[in-house]
């Protein structure tokens, strides 16, 4: 008997594929995580680029922009 329960509990617990995150960085937050990456200044005006590094990405850092011998 409590091992039934255990399995039903178990059951409620687990999450559905339904309730899976839709972008990465929704997915890593589920955990407690950031999600991100380094972007170069001259690609945060390509549209496309930057509409996917919104939709995916938690947090963003410079790519070569701030490194020691760029400044």
């Amino acid at each position: 008997m409590v091992a039934v329960v255990a399995v039903g509990v178990a059951a409620v617990m687990m999450p559905s594929a339904d309730a899976a995150a839709s972008t990465l960085g929704a997915a890593a937050a589920q955990s407690g995580r950031y999600f991100g990456t380094a972007i170069a200044a001259g690609r945060l005006g390509d549209s496309t680029y930057s509409t996917i590094a919104g939709r995916e990405f938690n947090m963003i850092t410079a790519e070569n922009e701030m490194k020691p011998d760029a400044t």
